[in-house]
């Protein structure tokens, strides 16, 4: 059976099999996770009862362990239990990521996308798909083709009931960014175990995303031409006039907002980035408070 992950590293679990902070290996498979704190002394979780995975954070049934954290949400057999594992920085981030694919990799999914194009809500044909998680991205692979959705393009997601093909079903929505339009996918699978470890996958790459923003700096005028740029959606519309200012600024306010990954070209024409959408819809939220 491959291994995808061998390293060392400490855990416990509220249970009966690890109910002290143990160092040991932690093996991933293809189907299952083992604890190994000695040769007669294992824990081996099946994936398929893994309903959760949370990073940076010790619940608080556990203490703190030396080391970066990941906390795992198990199913067995009715019962819930959590498995607690801390190690090495680099280790904990290859292994979540691994651990992951692992779990979301070939899940069968219904697709509706895209359900919203901007603002308008369009009649799709929902379709079958595989999931699979890819280096900076998901792809939902369907009959017509991949449809692909970069995590660093996404500005809001939710897990809401939807109407999936006619069914009233738990369901991942998932606003994201393309060439400058907002798209809006929604994905159900058919578990919600698998639609829980989705959503906590998105939560993660969007929570990373909105740590990148909160350490960003912008001017006012730098603020001003981002609302400008989403508020006209219109390529042609002269930003120096707009603005009332001169387009050799123009030009250096932009040049600064690409660099800060905020905007970027298509067609030749300046379009925000997820990152440049998330930026101005909360400086809206905030003046319209």
């Amino acid at each position: 059976m491959s291994v995808l992950a061998d390293f060392t590293a400490r855990f416990v679990a509220d249970s009966d099999d690890i109910e002290t902070p143990t160092p040991g290996r932690l093996v991933l498979r293809r189907d299952q996770l083992v604890l190994v704190a000695s040769e007669d002394d294992q824990l081996t979780i099946p994936l398929s009862s893994v309903f959760d995975v949370r990073t940076d954070t010790v619940p608080k049934v556990f203490d703190p362990l030396p080391g970066t954290p990941v906390t795992i949400a198990v199913d067995r057999m009715g019962e819930k239990e959590v498995v607690l594992v801390a190690g090495d920085e680099s280790d904990i981030r290859k292994f979540t990521a691994i651990l992951f694919k692992a779990l979301l990799n070939g899940t069968h999914a219904t697709l509706e996308h895209p359900a919203k194009l901007g603002g308008r809500v369009l009649d799709t044909t929902a379709r079958d798909s595989i999931l699979g998680v890819e280096a900076g991205g998901l792809s939902f692979e369907t009959g017509d083709g991949p449809v692909p959705i970069a995590l660093d393009s996404v500005i809001d997601f939710s897990r809401e009931p939807r109407t999936v093909d006619g069914q009233q079903r738990p369901a991942v929505v998932v606003d994201h960014v393309r060439n400058g339009d907002t798209l809006t996918t929604v994905a159900s699978t058919e578990t919600t175990r698998t639609l829980s470890v989705l959503g906590r996958y998105l939560r993660r790459e969007y929570d990373t995303q909105m740590q990148s923003l909160r350490e960003l700096s912008l001017s006012d005028a730098e603020t001003a031409l981002l609302t400008t740029l989403y508020s006209t959606g219109d390529h042609s519309v002269s930003l120096a006039s707009v603005l009332g200012t001169e387009p050799k600024r123009v030009k250096q306010l932009l040049q600064a907002l690409h660099e800060k990954g905020l905007i970027e070209s298509h067609d030749g024409s300046p379009v925000l980035t997820s990152k440049g959408q998330i930026v101005v819809t909360q400086y809206l939220e905030r003046v319209n408070a």
